[in-house]
């Protein structure tokens, strides 16, 4: 008696199970990593927003106009500004009359002078820093060098 032999039938069988884990186990694999990034990206949505500002200085009138120019939109009262050494510090919604929750989008603009809460003339090389402001926890998120 010799040893016992596999037929064609039973080849086919083993290896139409292999291939069928495979492919299993590459769906499985393929939806735990798609899962993890869409997880991933909820959890940065929450995160502190992106935005870029552009500013013009008027020189003749010590005063800078700040423009959300792109990115998240942010509410008003968690904008900050402050001038150089710390001296002269305002939000969005006092600089632009808005309510603290309405949120600044692109296009909205803030100007930072003596004649409004920011209090004080900005001059040429005065640096000014924007600052999201969530709970006490401060964020630069831009700066104005001077002109």
């Amino acid at each position: 008696m010799g040893a016992p032999s596999l037929d064609d039938d039973t080849v086919a069988m083993s290896e139409s199970i292999g291939i069928g884990l495979l492919v299993g186990m590459t769906v499985v694999v393929t939806a735990i990593v798609g899962l993890n990034v869409m997880v991933v990206t909820e959890d940065r949505a929450g995160g502190v927003p992106q935005a870029n500002f552009t500013y013009d200085y008027a020189e003749d009138s010590s005063l800078l106009l700040v423009t959300h120019s792109r990115g998240d939109p942010i509410q008003a009262g968690r904008l900050e500004f402050e001038g150089p050494r710390g001296d002269a510090k305002a939000n969005w919604s006092q600089l632009a009359n808005k309510n603290r929750t309405e949120m600044v989008e692109n296009g909205d603009i803030a100007q930072l002078s003596q004649n409004n809460a920011y209090g004080q003339r900005v001059g040429s090389g005065d640096a000014i820093t924007v600052y999201y402001n969530e709970s006490g926890n401060r964020t630069q998120l831009d700066q104005w060098p001077g002109a």
